[in-house]
């Protein structure tokens, strides 16, 4: 996914690998993000398939790459597009632990429950500050994923809150 993740942000404006990094820190962290190692060797994949070129330059003193979508590039990120999305079932570590966390004490399970719902609690505020600065210089399907990241993230609260409920045996 995160090769066609590229193509839409050049799709939009020519951009150097870092500038890539921070458009997707601020805007799909919530669905997905990359290192630098996953998106340079993502973008000399690209170029070497015609669906991007790099314009080399100085600007300040420092070396820039900048990369441009081809029209190759686009028709491969519009086919991606059309393809009809098909829901497949979450892989997240924390479930599978979960599975297993019979094998645990359940005081330390409570613990390890509170640590994760932190993380969480993390991961909603910072789409909360994305949410007030963004609203209105993103378009309506970016912004829809914002607030499926928030309502997810949400979810995820929500059941474990219930879960140590259950855990505690309260009803």
């Amino acid at each position: 996914m995160l090769e066609f993740v590229i193509l839409g942000f050049l799709s939009k404006n020519s951009l150097t690998g870092y500038e890539i990094k921070q458009f997707m820190e601020h805007s799909t962290s919530n669905f997905i993000d990359a290192s630098f190692g996953s998106i340079y060797p993502t973008l000399a994949k690209h170029t070497s398939k015609g669906f991007i070129t790099c314009v080399e330059n100085v600007e300040g003193g420092k070396f820039k790459k900048q990369y441009i979508l081809t029209d190759k590039g686009k028709e491969e990120l519009l086919r991606w597009l059309r393809i009809p999305c098909v829901f497949s079932p979450f892989h997240y570590e924390y479930l599978a632990k979960m599975f297993f966390y019979e094998l645990l004490p359940q005081k330390e399970v409570i613990s390890l429950i509170k640590a994760f719902q932190k993380t969480v609690k993390l991961e909603i505020q910072k789409l909360e500050e994305l949410d007030k600065h963004c609203k209105d210089f993103v378009g309506f399907y970016q912004y829809a994923t914002l607030r499926f990241g928030k309502e997810c993230y949400r979810m995820v609260l929500d059941f474990h809150t219930k879960l140590m409920g259950e855990i505690k045996g309260e009803k």
